[in-house]
Order: structure tokens, then C-alpha cells, then sequence
């Protein structure tokens, strides 16, 4: 170690020199040990997640109907928009006559038979708490392996990073869903439709009649019929 001094030469002229210490200058100076430094993170996130599902729908559906539908439908409609000294006329005249006889069976019929066994419900570890060392420290828990292949040092990491994540998903997920359904149905349908639409739209001195004539006999017949469904379901599952 050395040290500069200003001396002042001929002509009154500053000039420095480097003059090296002496021995009793060594043995004054002294030094201070630095505390050990402490490998912390900002940020220590540890999540564990463990996650069992066990998930079984068997759903079993049988419908069966008999089924007389009749729908007779009559409309009329006239109008003047914007039409001076004009007529709109509409008639709608409907005569229907509906006979529907069934006579018949519907029949449906879903039996079903489900074994399912979803026993394994284990999954994952818990992580080692940290271990207390009596004197009021605690000091990070062993490694643990994360079940990746990896290892991760304590809940730090031991890397000394500011952010710090350990994150561990264990999923066991075991989904069963036998559905079985049948439908039978016997349908008399009739659905005669009878419209009558006249319109003056911007004129004069006209007139629009629209004039709908239905007449409709319907006969539906069903007799000795048989709407069988059948659906048999038979499952042993174990996962």
C-alpha cells in the first residue's frame, strides 16, 4: 500500500511522489470480517396441487308415445299503406274435417347394467416441512423430487434467485359414461294451412282482394302398430 504526498520543489513547483508505507503503518490498519451472506429469494412460491377425479354418468332413457297431432291454420290479412281513396279485402274460407284413429303399442325399453370401480384415489406426495434447528432458525427441507425426473434443493432451490417457483401437479382422473337410451313413438300428424294476404301499398284509387278457399278432408289411420325400442347396455368398468 502507498501514499501520495504533494512536496513542494525548487521554484516554489508542486510535485507528488509515491512513498510506500511503513511497517508500523501496516500493522495499524485493521480489517472487519463480513457477515456470511444469506441466500434468499424475494419470492418463494411453493404450490403443491394434488387432484383426484372420479367422475361416472350412466344414464339410462326410454320414451314412449302415442301421438294424434292437428293443427288447421286459417289467416287473413289486408291493408292500404299509403294509398289514397283504395280498398283492401281478404277472406279466408277453410273447411277441414280430421279423423285420426290409432290403435297400436309403443313400447320402449333401456335396460342397463353398470359395474364401475374407480378405486385409485392416491396421487402425489406431501413436500417435507422445514426442518427446525432448536435455535430459532429454520433450515430448508431436503430435496424433494418433483416427480419429473428433476430435483429441487429445499423450498429455495438453493439458486439465489429473486424469484423462486416450485410448482407440482399430480392429476388421477378417471371418467366413465355409459349412456343407453331408446325412443318409440306412434304419430297421426295433419296440419292444413289456409292464408289470404291483400295490400295497397302507395296508390290511388285501387282496390286488392285476395280471397283463400281450402277445403280438406284427412283420414289417418293407425291400427295394429307396434313401435317397439330396445336399448340393453351391459358395462364393467374398472379404471
Amino acid at each position: 500500500m502507498t501514499a501520495v504526498t504533494e512536496k513542494s520543489g525548487n521554484g516554489g513547483k508542486a510535485m507528488s511522489e509515491l512513498e510506500p508505507l511503513s511497517p508500523q503503518d501496516l500493522e495499524a490498519e485493521s480489517a472487519t470480517a463480513l457477515p456470511p451472506k444469506e441466500v434468499m429469494s424475494l419470492l418463494d412460491l411453493n404450490a403443491d396441487v394434488n387432484l383426484a377425479l372420479d367422475l361416472a354418468a350412466p344414464i339410462d332413457l326410454a320414451v314412449a308415445a302415442n301421438l294424434n297431432i292437428a293443427a288447421p291454420i286459417d289467416a287473413a290479412a289486408a291493408a292500404n299503406i299509403l294509398s289514397v281513396n283504395s280498398e283492401a279485402g281478404a277472406l279466408a274460407e277453410q273447411n277441414v274435417l280430421i279423423n285420426q284413429t290409432q290403435s297400436g303399442d309403443a313400447i320402449a325399453n333401456a335396460p342397463q347394467t353398470s359395474t364401475i370401480d374407480q378405486a385409485d384415489d392416491t396421487v402425489g406426495t406431501d413436500a417435507p416441512a422445514p426442518a427446525d434447528t432448536g435455535d430459532g432458525s429454520v433450515t430448508d427441507a431436503a430435496p424433494t423430487d418433483t416427480n419429473d425426473g428433476s430435483v429441487t434443493d429445499g423450498l429455495l432451490g438453493g439458486s439465489g434467485t429473486l424469484l423462486d417457483v416450485d410448482l407440482n401437479v399430480d392429476a388421477d382422473i378417471d371418467g366413465a359414461a355409459p349412456i343407453a337410451g331408446a325412443v318409440a313413438a306412434n304419430a297421426n300428424v295433419a296440419a292444413p294451412i289456409d292464408a289470404a294476404v291483400a295490400a295497397n301499398i302507395g296508390s290511388i284509387d285501387s282496390e286488392a282482394t285476395a280471397i283463400a278457399q281450402q277445403t280438406a278432408i284427412i283420414n289417418q289411420d293407425l291400427d295394429g302398430v307396434t313401435a317397439d325400442a330396445t336399448a340393453d347396455q351391459d358395462s364393467e368398468i374398472t379404471q
